[in-house]
């Protein structure tokens, strides 16, 4: 989707996953944690995420045989799953109208369209009203409390104005918000606010009567956190990156 702080969208797009190759990931998980079971765990996947590595909504097809797979063939129950998307708003529209009650999350990064459009281009395709009215529509389906996903970067999404922007959005959708601190990634001058502006903004949310949770990061030291996933599995690019997937998106919706 080619947003500017995500080393994913910086290296451009290259193939989608088929149902299997998703499913796979979780039967892989659930055989290693039985194989090598680890203290205090439970052993089992708990929780599934359709998220990270590209845009799942971007992939529908796949996505919903992957989703059917996993709930009606492997039993595992829907309300453990949550599909994130950047705002892809008619695959929003379509996953709130299947019979599973799935969890959604959109990430939104910014409160305005001017903001939102220099960090996800997407925006230009699917504005921030038509994501929020997606999510709203979603929630009113599923009765299932929609998350808003907010990469924090220094100096440009930061700001009280943008925290009360994020707290309206939040109260009207009755979402909850999740905060992470941007991992920095080599192709974005990008990075994370201090920790006093973290707690600043955090603060902001609250005092805005927002219900806000901060996101640990892990996994930087190998080049795995949020946003850093592709940093050592391909070779950097210098030009446009995923302007291609932007327009193969715009061509099927």
């Amino acid at each position: 989707m080619a947003c500017t702080f995500c080393a994913t969208g910086q290296f451009g797009f290259e193939r989608q996953l088929d149902a299997g190759e998703i499913v796979a990931q979780v039967a892989y998980a659930e055989a290693h944690l039985t194989a090598h079971p680890m203290p205090a765990s439970p052993n089992r996947v708990t929780n599934v995420v359709f998220m990270g590595m590209g845009e799942p909504l971007a992939n529908y097809d796949h996505v919903r045989e992957a989703l059917r797979r996993m709930i009606d063939v492997m039993g595992r129950g829907s309300r453990s799953i949550t599909v994130s998307t950047v705002g892809v708003v008619p695959g929003m529209l379509r996953l709130a109208d299947e019979p599973w009650q799935l969890n959604l999350a959109v990430s939104l990064h910014a409160g305005d369209d001017e903001l939102r459009t220099e960090l996800v281009p997407l925006n230009k395709r699917y504005p921030l009203e038509d994501v929020i009215d997606a999510a709203a529509h979603f929630f009113a389906s599923k009765g299932r409390r929609v998350s808003i996903e907010w990469t924090l970067i220094a100096d440009k999404n930061d700001t009280a104005d943008q925290a009360r922007k994020l707290a309206a959005i939040a109260r009207r959708l009755g979402a909850h918000i999740n905060v992470i601190a941007l991992n920095p990634t080599p192709l974005s001058p990008d990075r994370p606010p201090a920790p006093a502006a973290v707690e600043d903004f955090l603060a902001a949310l609250e005092d805005a009567g927002a219900n806000v949770t901060l996101r640990n990061t892990r996994g930087q030291d190998i080049d795995a956190a949020c946003g850093q996933l592709r940093v050592r599995a391909a070779p950097l690019r210098t030009s446009s990156p995923g302007s291609s997937l932007i327009k193969r998106n715009q061509e099927m919706s």
